[in-house]
């Protein structure tokens, strides 16, 4: 099992425009699942975002239509994103001869 996580900001005058964009866009497909959604505000607003990918072969489609998705913002001034491909502890130490 493998996850995507994003992280962003965006300025709270363009609160109501990011919420129409989100509306506007494509869905993504049945083979990432929305894990959680967090949000905060410190002056701007704050997103973490958590994608899992079930099906380990998927992992490089997953972060094409992840970033198609997320490209979508790109003309709200101010809106900033970043994707991490990250890896569980178990399959990080694995990679090292660890587990």
């Amino acid at each position: 099992m493998a996850y995507i996580v994003i992280t962003g900001s965006f300025p709270a005058h363009v609160g109501m425009e990011v919420g129409k964009t989100f509306l506007k866009l494509e869905k993504l497909p049945d083979y990432i699942k929305t894990e959680h959604v967090f949000n905060s505000a410190a002056g701007d607003y704050i997103f973490f975002t958590i994608y899992k990918i079930e099906d380990d072969s998927k992992y490089f489609d997953a972060l094409k239509a992840i970033t198609k998705r997320f490209s979508g913002y790109m003309d709200i001034v101010g809106y900033k994103y970043t994707i991490h491909p990250v890896l569980e502890a178990k399959d990080a130490l694995s990679m090292v001869g660890l587990g």
